[in-house]
């Protein structure tokens, strides 16, 4: 069986670009958060964990 070849610099590019995309949604939900008041965001929350 033949390993397929991967190519490293690729999977760089991909880790950064993911990396990158996290930390913008990070921002969006931090302020998401300040501005959404903190009884609608613990409850939605409270649904998540009650999964």
């Amino acid at each position: 069986m033949k390993l397929p070849e991967i190519n490293l610099e690729e999977l760089e590019k991909d880790k950064i670009k993911n990396f990158q995309e996290r930390l913008k949604f990070i921002d969006k939900y931090v302020e998401w958060l300040k501005k959404t008041p903190n009884k609608e965001w613990s409850s939605q929350q409270k649904k998540i964990i009650d999964l």
